[in-house]
């Protein structure tokens, strides 16, 4: 797309309801996080502390849950090795998260033992052990249906994708999802869904989706890339090749995931 899109436009058009969304509303922060080997412990010992605080929102109904995901590859000269994602019921409690969340009201009252100078020494000690590098704030607008239950080692593939076209969310839905739904529902994956980003947004911003597998574990992610068939029809193959052309594929990651909490 190559109109400029202002952000009260992104806003109204995340809260747009499309035919094809059947289920509630889902909201994701996405924060990329890039650690230092030596800080690696450190890093570690931080998000075990924050799981807590996070415990403690998913308890207050503020949030639905959050995971922890290590990233590969993982050199320190390749981006980030570690993914955060905390999940919304809505943009609002999402953007008040982002805006005014009091971290140590919510500490202190996760860890009623610990005192406030142990508290501080642990933010101290998580603003030491890791460098955001990347805010994501996204929507979910297509997924998969099935049975697929999240567990720690679940490995997902995520490709960042840049639309180029205003019918790239439609491609999506109507010709790739199907064919995901179809690898799921023989076992070959877990899920798959688009995620729309609401900010970073703009002609300027490195992507403007997401489309999410997700697998069991990685042995049954190295057999989706094994022994996947991809052949199909020429109608389909038309289809596909001209779907391609909506959307600007700029690079997938590959994650595992390590912590959660809901």
């Amino acid at each position: 797309m190559k109109t400029l899109l202002s952000l009260a436009l992104v806003i109204l058009l995340s809260l747009g309801t499309k035919a094809q969304e059947k289920s509630p509303s889902l909201y994701l922060l996405f924060e990329f996080m890039h650690v230092d080997g030596p800080n690696g412990n450190d890093y570690w010992q931080v998000e075990q502390f924050w799981s807590g605080i996070h415990k403690q929102r998913v308890a207050d109904k503020s949030i639905l849950g959050w995971d922890l995901w290590s990233l590969t590859p993982s050199g320190t000269k390749q981006g980030s090795q570690y993914l955060t994602v905390t999940l919304f019921p809505t943009l609002q409690s999402m953007l008040q998260a982002v805006n005014s969340l009091d971290v140590m009201a919510l500490a202190k009252k996760a860890y009623p033992k610990m005192t406030e100078k142990e508290l501080g020494a642990m933010f101290d000690k998580t603003m030491k052990s890791r460098e955001m590098a990347n805010q994501v704030l996204l929507k979910q607008v297509d997924k998969t249906t099935g049975e697929f239950t999240m567990k720690v080692g679940t490995t997902i593939t995520m490709d960042i994708m840049k639309q180029v076209d205003d019918s790239y969310e439609k491609v999506e839905s109507e010709i790739f999802k199907p064919w995901h739904q179809d690898l799921v529902n023989k076992g070959k994956k877990g899920s798959w869904q688009l995620l729309r980003s609401i900010l970073p947004a703009g002609s300027q911003a490195y992507g403007s989706h997401l489309t999410v597998s997700m697998y069991n574990d990685v042995n049954q992610l190295s057999a989706f890339l094994e022994g996947t068939d991809f052949t199909m029809d020429l109608k389909t193959e038309l289809a596909v090749k001209e779907g391609l052309k909506t959307r600007d594929w700029k690079e997938v990651k590959f994650g595992t995931l390590q912590m959660m909490v809901r």
